[in-house]
């Protein structure tokens, strides 16, 4: 199974401006995230898709030296600059992770995928409900399903958010969810806020930055007053 995993990167947003590209240490929370997302052994393919803001340009450095490929594309029709991402590739799977995700891990998706090709099916997600920490959220999406969609997508909300055309009509595409085993949807993990950041900050101090995911969660659960750094602000949808 061909594999293309492609990540949305962004430098505007209206909650906190240029968070990927804050340091811990000596390294953005952009290079953090790809370099975990280069542990998976089953991906084939690697790329960023950003945009034509001129602060893309620094993301497309990071990712250049990450080994990634890049595409920019439209800052609102996500699913047209995710869709022309992937279709150079002509890939079996292409896997949809976004880089406010900073922890997210490529083991994981090795998991996730090794389910993909088991199932056969058109769309795999760890969010539909969620178990996961916020801030590991995967989606797998069969490549031909992603162009049905670009193709016949009209709805604002289906273009900026690139897959609920697909995760909405159950009844046009298989639909599987992929658990973590218990509930740990209400630990954050993802880089929304300045909060946020200080969480991941002195999580990533006290631990480094190649841990397990799961490492990870055992260090929030050991630590209540970790927790509580931004444990005022509740998850969003897919």
């Amino acid at each position: 199974m061909k594999a293309l995993l492609v990540t949305q990167a962004r430098y505007g947003s209206s909650r906190f401006p240029g968070k990927i590209l804050k340091k811990i240490g000596n390294k953005t929370l952009l290079q953090i995230h790809l370099e975990r997302l280069k542990r998976s052994k089953k991906v084939q393919h690697f790329m960023v898709a950003t945009t034509q803001e001129p602060e893309a340009a620094s993301i497309v450095e990071i990712a250049r030296m990450a080994g990634f490929d890049t595409y920019q594309g439209s800052l609102t029709d996500v699913l047209d600059r995710f869709y022309q991402a992937a279709n150079g590739f002509n890939p079996d799977v292409v896997i949809r992770v976004t880089s406010d995700c900073p922890l997210n891990d490529g083991v994981l998706v090795d998991e996730m995928l090794e389910k993909f090709s088991q199932s056969g099916g058109d769309y795999l997600s760890n969010v539909l409900p969620p178990t996961f920490p916020d801030g590991l959220d995967i989606e797998l999406i069969k490549f031909s399903s992603l162009k049905k969609a670009w193709a016949e997508a009209k709805d604002p909300v289906e273009r900026e958010h690139v897959t609920p055309y697909i995760y909405k009509r159950p009844n046009q595409f298989s639909i599987a969810n992929f658990t973590s085993g218990r509930d740990l949807s209400k630990l954050r993990l993802t880089l929304d806020y300045p909060e946020d950041l200080a969480l991941l900050t002195e999580l990533i101090r006290v631990n480094g930055e190649d841990k397990s995911w799961r490492d990870y969660v055992l260090a929030l659960e050991n630590n209540p007053g970790l927790r509580l750094l931004n444990s005022q602000f509740s998850r969003s949808g897919v």
